[in-house]
């Protein structure tokens, strides 16, 4: 089995600058985050082609003009935003062999678990506002990537163009009176094309 390396799409710096992060949050507490946004939230939107086209462009310095575009304009803020939401529950807590403890300083006093989820579903906002960018870029210019519009029929994660989660699970109608869904990212896509962004089964 072949080694594969990492790839970062965007750097620590990135993130600070483009998040209210702080200097003082150690580069090894942020990079496993990143990481997690690239293979969770991107691979969602792009599949698994994607993110592997994506990793060896990245890696080989082989990214076309289009996908450099692309990463700068839609996956690095993505990235950024997503890795924030998904360390931010951590950067009060330590792992230790001992327990999982609070962490606090002289002039500072953590912040309460209500405060931590009210912010945290705020930065879910902004990231979830950046996933629909990008994918409602990529139904707007079919043609532009091959990976996206014909991926690999292996895929263990095919793209997917639901960019937000409410908290409730609504499937399609399956008959009179049942709920409409709305389908992302700005009309419908499956299984009701055409639909002028609600799905409905009549």
């Amino acid at each position: 089995m072949s080694y594969t390396p990492i790839v970062y799409y965007i750097s620590t710096t990135y993130l600070r600058q483009n998040t209210p992060i702080e200097d003082n949050v150690d580069d090894d507490k942020i990079l496993p985050y990143i990481i997690q946004a690239q293979q969770t939230i991107v691979q969602e939107g792009i599949g698994e082609t994607g993110l592997n086209a994506l990793n060896n462009g990245v890696q080989n310095n082989t990214l076309t003009p289009d996908e450099q575009t692309f990463m700068r304009n839609y996956v690095q803020p993505l990235v950024a935003q997503y890795a924030f939401y998904l360390m931010f529950p951590f950067l009060n807590y330590k792992s230790t062999n001992k327990a999982i403890s609070k962490e606090s300083s002289e002039y500072s006093q953590p912040a309460e678990l209500q405060e931590i989820k009210y912010l945290r579903s705020a930065i879910l906002d902004m990231a979830e506002f950046y996933k629909r960018r990008m994918v409602k870029w990529l139904v707007d210019h079919p043609g532009t990537f091959t990976w996206y519009d014909n991926p690999n029929a292996l895929d263990n994660m095919p793209k997917t163009s639901q960019s937000y989660f409410a908290g409730v699970y609504m499937p399609y109608g399956y008959g009179v009176g049942r709920y409409p869904v709305w389908t992302e990212p700005y009309g419908s896509t499956e299984p009701c094309s055409g639909c002028g962004g609600w799905s409905r089964s009549l």
